[in-house]
């Protein structure tokens, strides 16, 4: 590397002063190692541009270093060449030798033997680092493996629907949903359903929005799965990524999914499709929920299936699959997940789509229906019910379109909710 171009790079990355949603998550600088992953493109590059926007505002701006290593004008990036970079730091700013810095490493994955060099800049150095990484190469669980404690992980997700609403100019005032601005809310959630919340996505028209959706599904495929894992039989996993996109919000199975490939002539093991999928929800494209219970009945039962983004879904799958009910309940899983909930599907005379743990007591019971009718509202009141009283909660939830009130049934308290609002609290 050339230090020369180094130095430009470092005040290039200091003057960049991006306009951005802020994001909601916030980095804490408490002298651990930030690694911030996610899905490609879900914006940890603009997250990492977030928090020097801030540093920067706090006059700091001189203490800051940033390196993308994707940056192809650095190829090749070899270990023993790192250090030259502190060197040309410090030549541009002599003053700061010993000075807490703020150092920014995104995309570190492509330098060989990367984390001995991060663990000796934390072990040696007065620095708050924070470093990034992509699916394609870096899990939260390597870089756990690698830093040895020393890492607080950061999981940088798509827009939530505040900071969508943000991307669009809207700024919730105090009693906002008594105002017009409420309309506009409710028609832009439609369009959150719709494409989801990957920040270019937002930016686009909607012919572009399904077609930049459609190419991130294809990067995700052939970069995060077949090329990271060194996957031959790519048919065979594609098909099982479409079959989880079909089947959002719904129950999956291996040994029922291996035994309709079985009966359609299809030869695979199931120890392969195990596989396939446990690689499939390490790079964070789907989740897979667990029914209620002991581990042997966690295991012995299918999971419900969640994607990263409903735009995804949208994009990608049949047409015929486009349930909003199921979008909505999609949408409401990884809200949750997003918050860092512990969450359970419950089913034994009825279901109830999620029950919420913290620590060892469920202390949610939610339901998500778009539309309560005289035809399904027995059946999401039941399911309701059930879990209320197998775990001694006194009130549940039903998240809903539009429809927002309360009743007591069987002295159970049940809260019906929009899914804007509970987007919003």
């Amino acid at each position: 590397m050339d230090k020369d171009l180094i130095k430009k790079l470092i005040i290039l990355a200091q003057e960049r002063d991006v306009k951005l949603a802020k994001r909601e998550v916030e980095i804490r600088f408490t002298g651990k190692i930030n690694s911030i992953i996610g899905p490609r493109r879900a914006g940890k590059t603009f997250f990492i541009y977030q928090n020097m926007n801030d540093l920067r505002k706090k006059g700091l701006k001189d203490k800051m270093l940033y390196i993308n290593f994707e940056d192809e004008r650095l190829f090749p990036v070899k270990k023993e060449e790192l250090d030259l970079i502190l060197e040309s730091y410090y030549e541009l700013y002599p003053e700061n030798v010993g000075e807490k810095l703020y150092v920014f490493f995104d995309e570190i994955q492509v330098v060989p033997n990367w984390q001995l060099f991060i663990r000796r800049l934390n072990d040696q150095e007065n620095m708050e680092i924070c470093i990034t990484g992509s699916s394609s190469k870096l899990l939260s669980r390597e870089i756990a493996t690698e830093l040895r404690g020393r890492t607080l992980t950061y999981f940088i997700y798509p827009y939530s629907f505040k900071e969508f609403l943000k991307t669009k100019g809207v700024q919730l005032e105090r009693n906002f949903e008594y105002k017009p601005v409420i309309y506009e809310i409710k028609k832009l959630l439609q369009e959150y359903v719709e494409f989801g919340g990957f920040p270019e996505v937002t930016e686009r028209d909607s012919v572009l929005k399904t077609k930049i959706l459609q190419e991130y599904f294809d990067m995700i495929f052939y970069r995060d799965l077949v090329e990271r894992y060194k996957i031959r039989n790519f048919i065979a996993v594609k098909e099982i990524m479409l079959t989880l996109l079909n089947n959002f919000s719904t129950y999956f199975s291996i040994n029922r999914y291996h035994g309709s490939l079985k009966s359609q002539g299809k030869k695979i093991s199931k120890n392969t499709l195990f596989t396939y999928l446990s690689c499939i929800a390490d790079i964070n494209f789907v989740f897979l929920v667990p029914k209620y219970g002991k581990l042997k009945e966690q295991i012995a039962n299918p999971k419900k299936v969640y994607v990263i983004d409903t735009g995804l879904i949208n994009a990608v799958a049949f047409k015929v699959s486009r349930d909003i009910g199921k979008l909505y309940e999609n949408l409401v899983f990884i809200e949750l997940n997003r918050k860092g909930k512990e969450v359970y599907y419950w089913k034994n005379s009825y279901e109830c789509d999620f029950l919420v743990k913290e620590g060892e007591k469920i202390k949610e019971a939610i339901q998500v229906c778009y539309e309560v009718t005289e035809k399904n509202k027995e059946r999401e009141i039941n399911g309701l019910i059930e879990a209320m009283e197998e775990f001694k909660l006194s009130e549940g939830m039903i998240i809903t379109n539009d429809f927002e009130g309360e009743e007591v049934v069987e002295g159970k308290k049940i809260i019906y909710t929009p899914l804007w609002k509970w987007l919003l609290q």
